[in-house]
């Protein structure tokens, strides 16, 4: 149970990790020149670059990186910044936590990870989640063995029952 508390005090206290991997796209540059452009239409740009209780493995990451230079790319090829903000924000309600439970339930994830804290984009070990918590509503392997001993025993007792009546 502490190692389920500690994962989460692990994801809470990690950003994005769209600036650690891949620095020749440049990517906290190019997104403070876009910012800069956009300071009027959006007040809050550069704070948004923080991104809260998410850490992602290596693969994730490096998708995640090569998403945004693309995006930006595409932005500054067209000069046209207004859909940033929308971006930024599907990245954040969507993508990211997509990312995030994929790394760490499984099939991708068997007993613990590597998970980049990306304040300092170091990597740390934490354990994956419990069944329950990544597919909640599922049964785990204990209910299916109960069920099954249940339904066991009472055709056990239907065939001592009609052995008897016989």
């Amino acid at each position: 149970m502490w190692m389920l508390a500690l994962g989460g005090a692990f994801l809470a206290a990690a950003q994005a990790c769209v600036f650690c991997h891949l620095p020749a796209h440049g990517l906290p540059d190019r997104l403070a020149r876009l910012c800069s452009q956009m300071e009027a239409r959006w007040k809050d740009c550069e704070a948004s670059w923080h991104f809260s209780a998410f850490a992602l493995d290596e693969v994730s990451m490096k998708k995640v990186t090569e998403k945004t230079h693309r995006v930006l790319r595409v932005m500054e090829i067209k000069k046209s910044f207004s859909s940033l903000p929308l971006y930024w924000r599907w990245l954040q309600k969507t993508r990211l936590p997509q990312h995030t439970k994929e790394a760490l339930c499984s099939p991708a994830c068997w007993g613990s990870t590597v998970l980049y804290n990306c304040s300092t984009c170091e990597g740390f070990e934490v354990h994956c989640w419990p069944l329950k918590r990544c597919f909640p509503g599922s049964h785990d392997l204990w209910e299916a063995r109960i069920l099954l001993l249940s339904v066991f025993g009472a055709v056990l007792l239907l065939g001592v029952l009609s052995l008897v009546v016989e």
